[in-house]
């Protein structure tokens, strides 16, 4: 089996789940005997993928804007593509620039319908969501959901066919540490919260429902990634009396590790999500996780969370006192996130996958 991943997502994500969980796909198949990945990549900055590999990985450095890097992948990609040197095509994220050089069966993941539920978040031009999304959804040989959640999401807005569509929940791969840097040292006890801000990620909404605890308990919310807070972001901390109780930081893999490990609790209070991947990184981090009861999340968590209304403030607020309160809670929920992770490996996500694939052959 010879599969071919686009340059897509890896020519725009420096980190993130999706361009993770096509990395994990991509080395878990050549570590394969009977299969092979190739990359439509020539630069990259993505953290997960080696850049000494790729055909002009040793001239990287010098190609610094995403545009070129886009633009040179692109025409890379589409050579592949006329190619034709593969068994599978699985492109990496919408855009259906490769529909008429394709010959062979193409796969899509469809990660989440953001998009669809919350338009209202994202520009109604954007060419890489709404309308892309519609014209590669329909012209896929197969599609593969990560949670029954967004399966049944796709089916809500698209005329899909139902055995058109395979569940496959992301798998969790031990991560290699590398061992850069040592562990950031946070001076007392704190919330974790990983990743970027945006509306959907019901950020501000936490932070109020959160204040008050934060301040009763002496308690910091540390946001690893997301870039630096906004001044409106700003505003509300001062607002809040909290502005030296909120920190963000841009953490290397294995300094997200050690923040996993000594927090009180890992937060999640989005509005939608089509897995939630770091619920995963934080049951193997031995973290207690407090999240929202809504979308793909309870499907991921299920017993080892404790779950909020998002859009409920003192819902928000009870749930995060039941955890940073009670270190018998936390040590429950520590072990069954340890019990709840075994639901979730890379190998089965690999093996399904693949089963996909041939079933196209």
């Amino acid at each position: 089996m010879r599969v071919l991943f686009d340059y897509q997502i890896f020519s725009t994500q420096k980190y993130g789940g999706i361009s993770r969980y096509f990395a994990n796909l991509h080395y878990g198949i050549n570590a394969l005997n009977d299969s092979s990945s190739k990359l439509g990549l020539l630069f990259t900055n993505n953290s997960y993928i080696e850049n000494q590999q790729l055909p002009a990985g040793a001239f990287n450095k010098f190609i610094k804007k995403e545009s070129r890097r886009f633009k040179y992948n692109k025409w890379y990609c589409k050579y592949l593509l006329q190619q034709n040197n593969f068994d599978v095509f699985h492109p990496t994220y919408y855009n259906p620039y490769f529909l008429k050089l394709v010959k062979k069966p193409f796969v899509l993941t469809v990660h989440d319908l953001i998009h669809e539920l919350y338009p209202q978040y994202y520009l109604t031009d954007d060419p890489n969501t709404r309308n892309y999304k519609k014209k590669v959804i329909e012209r896929a040989d197969h599609i593969i959901t990560i949670s029954e959640c967004t399966k049944n999401d796709l089916l809500k807005f698209y005329n899909i066919d139902d055995n058109k569509i395979s569940v496959i929940h992301h798998g969790y791969k031990i991560p290699v540490s590398k061992n850069l840097s040592n562990d950031i040292n946070i001076d007392g006890k704190y919330i974790l919260f990983v990743g970027d801000r945006p509306l959907y990620k019901n950020f501000e909404l936490f932070i109020k429902a959160a204040s008050p605890l934060i301040l009763k308990y002496s308690i910091k919310v540390i946001c690893v990634g997301g870039g630096n807070f906004k001044p409106a972001e700003m505003e509300l901390f001062i607002k809040l009396n909290i502005v030296n109780s909120v920190q963000q930081l841009t953490a290397t893999d294995d300094q997200l590790v050690g923040l996993y490990k000594h927090a009180l609790a890992f937060i999640y209070p989005s509005l939608y999500e089509g897995f939630g991947l770091p619920v995963l990184e934080a049951f193997y981090n031995n973290c207690p996780v407090i999240m929202s009861n809504t979308s793909s999340l309870p499907e991921v968590g299920g017993d080892a969370a404790v779950y909020f209304d998002p859009t409920d403030e003192q819902s928000i607020a009870f749930a995060i006192e039941q955890v940073v309160s009670n270190d018998n809670k936390q040590d429950d929920l520590r072990e069954k996130g340890r019990e709840r992770l075994k639901l979730f490996s890379f190998e089965t996500c690999l093996q399904k996958t693949l089963q996909v694939y041939h079933s196209l052959t």
